[in-house]
């Protein structure tokens, strides 16, 4: 199959990594696969085996003589719609729609998902999600995830004071930082001492700089460094919404077999399982309180080796054979 993804930009965020990801995983399986974009190829993900095309959407070849596109955000799905030959996807990663920040652009945001593209969900809970809206047919693909590059390391004994690793931009609406720093800051109160390391694609705000929590800021950590920033830290905080459709750097600091706090959502729940422990979502008094459990030594003990069995169910090659199985299905009906 000729397969290629809408990329609107290449700038270092989760989601642009989980469409890469799936590029990868549909190409190392044979297929001609292209990640088209308007942005320079991503420096901090070079691809080893899909192809970068670096143009225009309205004049891409690789788009021209695709068999199937994929729209990787909602501004591309009218974009992959016009002038497709084969079936068109929706890649969601979480919907916009229910995004505070997105108010605005909502009657828009529900327009493109209207438009006649098959939804391809990162989670289950997500996939309900937008099959209650009507907004099918959606396959829950799951997410791709390579459980090799977050493993955990030696065991160590714990900093002393504990280093607790939060992900995430501040100003991300969906992403919960500053509830974590609501928690963090009533623990410290209490008494609770640790050191807190900050990692994210976005410098740190003045907002975040007033609160005087944060001990290590790193802005655009490259990806392959990641798994050291797990594995020097004590305790990792997922404290993401239940609007986000999925939380990857809660499953890398699983994989590496962190001791993990997580918001309590559907989609915390169906990624952790019972590997990780859970704080009543949005609720910074629960996250204070549940914090000292998880610095334990059985805690640490649990976590090295349930957070790596649970992360092990997501896996990229099942995630393209997923895909694969969509787009042929796909390809099949609109052959009959």
């Amino acid at each position: 199959m000729r397969v290629a993804y809408l990329l609107a930009s290449t700038e270092l965020c989760g989601g642009v990594k989980v469409a890469l990801g799936q590029a990868e995983a549909l190409a190392r399986r044979g297929h001609r696969v292209t990640v088209v974009s308007p942005d320079a190829p991503p420096a901090w993900h070079p691809l080893r085996w899909a192809r970068f095309e670096r143009a225009a959407f309205d004049r891409s070849p690789a788009l021209a003589d695709a068999d199937v596109r994929v729209a990787t955000f909602w501004t591309t799905a009218a974009l992959a719609v016009e002038g497709a030959r084969g079936p068109v996807f929706h890649l969601c990663q979480g919907f916009e729609g229910e995004f505070d920040f997105y108010r605005d652009a909502w009657p828009a945001i529900e327009a493109a998902y209207r438009l006649p593209t098959r939804k391809l969900a990162v989670s289950a809970p997500l996939a309900e999600r937008l099959a209650e809206r009507g907004f099918g047919p959606v396959v829950d693909v799951g997410q791709v995830f390579d459980a090799r590059e977050f493993s955990p390391g030696p065991e160590r004994a714990a900093a002393d004071p504990p280093v607790v690793l939060l992900v995430g931009p501040y100003e991300g609406p969906t992403k919960g930082i500053p509830i974590a720093l609501d928690g963090l800051a009533l623990w410290r109160e209490r008494g609770g001492r640790f050191r807190l390391r900050r990692v994210s694609a976005t410098p740190p705000t003045d907002a975040e700089r007033r609160r005087g929590l944060t001990d290590e800021y790193h802005h655009g950590l490259p990806p392959g460094r990641m798994p050291f920033a797990y594995r020097a830290a004590d305790l990792y905080v997922g404290p993401s919404r239940a609007v986000e459709g999925f939380d990857l750097p809660s499953l890398e600091a699983l994989s590496c077999g962190v001791p993990t706090l997580l918001s309590d959502t559907p989609r915390h729940r169906a990624l952790g399982g019972d590997a990780a422990w859970y704080f009543e979502d949005g609720d910074a008094e629960s996250l204070a309180a549940t914090l000292p459990a998880l610095l334990a030594s059985e805690a640490r003990a649990r976590a090295r080796v349930a957070g790596p069995a649970e992360a092990s169910r997501h896996d990229a090659s099942r995630v393209a054979e997923r895909l694969e199985a969509a787009f042929a299905e796909a390809l099949s009906g609109r052959a009959a």
